[in-house]
């Protein structure tokens, strides 16, 4: 079985210090243009996701709005958001400063084991609870293929937990980004993931 991963497209930009808001962010255009793209890229590269039954996504808007481009385009009858496939946030306290949160952010990704007395949470924790909700989707679902439309951050971290040979280094990791609607592909054989692709792009440039 293929686990297909992609991250949303680009988001628009707001001040707001309320997570509510940070949520509830919606794609630009340009973003819309990208999840388009991706969209009629995987119609072509992987026919049997046409009309099938569910595309997973996140619970962000964005992540939403990009899964129900794709979901239009390959006529998918349903999107089901999953509360698990959302971003890895090592801050809930949008009053301290970015340079601040980014820190906290950079240090957690660093310390992956690492709990963060903002959220109760790491890295780990989270990666392990977002491959565990997809192994119950994909042994419930046996298809050929689980789409999920998600975060660069959660795709990116999962990857090099699979495949430490891709993690950047630390002074790197935290500003390390993927492509805005980029794709990666996951194996799983029933019981493990491996990284088949990493941030497939070609249809971006």
């Amino acid at each position: 079985m293929k686990i297909i991963l992609f991250r949303h497209g680009e988001k628009q930009k707001i001040d707001s210090i309320l997570v509510s808001d940070k949520q509830s962010v919606r794609l630009t255009d340009s973003g819309i243009n990208q999840v388009e793209k991706l969209g009629y890229v995987l119609k072509d590269r992987f026919p049997p996701l046409i009309n099938s039954q569910t595309i997973y996504s996140s619970f962000y808007a964005r992540s939403i709005q990009s899964g129900e481009i794709v979901k239009s385009i390959l006529n998918i009858n349903k999107l089901e958001p999953v509360d698990e496939f959302g971003e890895f946030n090592a801050y809930s306290n949008y009053q301290n400063p970015k340079e601040f949160r980014d820190q906290l952010q950079s240090y957690a990704m660093q310390h992956p084991d690492w709990i963060s007395p903002e959220t109760n949470n790491s890295l780990n924790k989270t990666i392990f609870t977002f491959l565990e909700k997809i192994k119950q989707i994909a042994q419930k679902d046996k298809t050929k293929y689980i789409l999920i439309s998600t975060h660069g951050g959660m795709v990116r971290n999962t990857v090099y937990s699979l495949e430490p040979k891709f993690r950047p280094t630390d002074d790197l990791i935290g500003p390390a980004k993927i492509h805005e609607a980029g794709y990666t592909i996951l194996n799983f054989d029933g019981q493990n993931f491996s990284l088949d692709q990493f941030d497939i792009h070609d249809f971006l440039d």
